[in-house]
C-alpha cells in the first residue's frame, strides 16, 4: 500500500476490503484545498467562514458519502469566533451537504477546554489509541460515542441513538475498535511489528520522546474551574507542535499533558500539567501555562456537547435530539 498517498483505485479496494481508510488531499480529491489551506494559514484567514466551508465540504463531498457528521467547535480555542458565528458555519455546511444529496448533521462542541488530557501530535495520538482500547478520557469517549452514534443511527445500523452509542462504547471495551484500526494500519503499510507494539502499549518503541519534561503546580487547592485551551494551544505551537510559517518543521513529541482538567479537584502543590519540550520552553511560557488553569471553589464539569444542527431546523440540545432519535 502507498499509505495516505495511494491512488484512487487502491483506496477504493482498501475501503471494500477493510471498511476504512485515511488519506490526504491528492490529484483526485480536492487538489486545490491543500494550496488554499496553506495560504489561509499565513494570511490570517483560517477563521474566514466561507473558506472554512469550502475547505471542509469540498473534501467531504468528493468522497461519495451517504451520511456526514460535522464537529463544529465553539469557544476560546475554536477558529469559528462566537457561538453565533459557529452556528452559522454549522448551518451553512449542513445546508450545503444536504443540497448535494448527503445526509449531513452538525454537532456543536465546546472548545474552551482542551479535549482529553493531551495537546501535541504524538501525545494526542497515544491518547487516541488508548481511547480505542477503552482507556480514554471521558470527554473524548463521549465525543466519539455521540458522533459515531449519530452516524450509526442515521445510517440505519442502530435502532436508536442510545443503542448506537452503546455499540461504540462496547467496541472500545472489547478491543474491536483498536483491532479495526490496526487492520487499517496494516492495509496502509504499517509493519506487523509496529502494530504489535501499539497493541501492547509499547508507545516508547514507536514514538520519539521529548528531551525535557517540566511540570507546573497548583498554587492553591479547590477545583479546576477552567483551562484556557487557547493559551495552551498557542504555547504548544511555539514549542513546536504546529507551524507559524509554511517552512516550519513540526516537532512530533513535544506538547502539553494535562494532569488536571476542568472539574477536577486539586490540592496545593498538585501537578497541573507536564510540558514535553526540546528546549524552546521559557519561564514566561511556564507561568502562562500555570495561569491558564483557573482554580476556585466551584465544581464545573466539562459540558462538551452544545447543540445539534439539522437541515432547516432550529438548533437542538443534545437531549432534545436524543429523545427524538430514540
Amino acid at each position: 500500500s502507498s499509505g495516505i498517498n495511494a491512488e484512487y483505485g487502491e483506496r477504493r479496494e482498501a475501503l471494500d476490503r477493510v471498511g476504512c481508510y485515511i488519506t490526504t488531499q491528492s490529484g483526485d480529491i480536492a487538489p486545490v484545498d491543500k494550496i488554499l489551506y496553506a495560504t489561509r494559514d499565513i494570511t490570517a484567514t483560517v477563521s474566514y467562514a466561507p473558506l472554512i466551508c469550502a475547505s471542509i465540504m469540498s473534501k467531504k463531498l468528493s468522497e461519495g458519502l451517504q451520511s456526514l457528521i460535522l464537529d463544529i467547535k465553539t469557544g476560546l480555542a475554536a477558529s469559528t469566533g462566537t457561538y453565533d458565528q459557529a452556528e452559522w458555519l454549522a448551518k451553512t455546511m449542513v445546508d450545503i451537504g444536504n443540497s448535494m444529496g448527503v445526509d449531513t448533521i452538525a454537532v456543536m462542541t465546546e472548545m474552551d477546554t482542551p479535549i482529553g488530557y493531551t495537546i501535541g501530535n504524538s501525545l494526542e495520538t497515544i491518547e487516541s489509541l488508548e481511547c480505542l482500547k477503552g482507556r480514554g478520557p471521558a470527554d473524548l469517549e463521549l465525543l466519539a460515542a455521540v458522533q459515531g452514534g449519530i452516524l450509526l443511527h442515521r445510517s440505519g445500523i442502530a435502532p436508536s441513538q442510545a443503542e448506537a452509542e452503546a455499540m461504540i462504547l462496547k467496541s472500545f471495551r472489547d478491543g474491536s475498535a483498536f483491532e479495526k484500526f490496526a487492520e487499517m494500519l496494516g492495509n496502509q503499510g504499517v509493519s506487523t511489528e509496529t502494530i504489535g507494539k501499539l497493541r501492547q502499549g509499547d508507545y516508547g518503541e514507536v514514538f520519539k520522546s521529548a528531551k525535557h519534561v517540566e511540570t507546573v503546580e497548583a498554587a492553591r487547592g479547590g477545583y479546576v474551574e477552567a483551562v484556557d485551551a487557547m493559551t495552551l494551544g498557542r504555547i504548544s505551537v511555539i514549542i513546536g507542535c504546529g507551524r507559524q510559517l509554511p517552512s516550519d518543521v513540526i516537532d512530533m513529541p513535544v506538547g502539553i499533558k494535562l494532569r488536571k482538567t476542568k472539574g477536577d479537584k486539586v490540592s496545593s502543590g498538585d501537578a497541573l500539567a507536564e510540558i514535553h519540550h526540546n528546549g524552546r520552553l521559557t519561564e514566561e511560557m511556564k507561568l502562562q501555562i500555570k495561569e491558564a488553569f483557573k482554580i476556585g471553589d466551584q465544581h464545573c464539569p466539562i459540558e462538551r456537547i452544545k447543540g445539534v444542527v439539522l437541515v432547516r431546523q432550529p438548533t437542538l440540545s443534545f437531549a432534545e435530539y436524543k429523545n427524538g432519535a430514540s
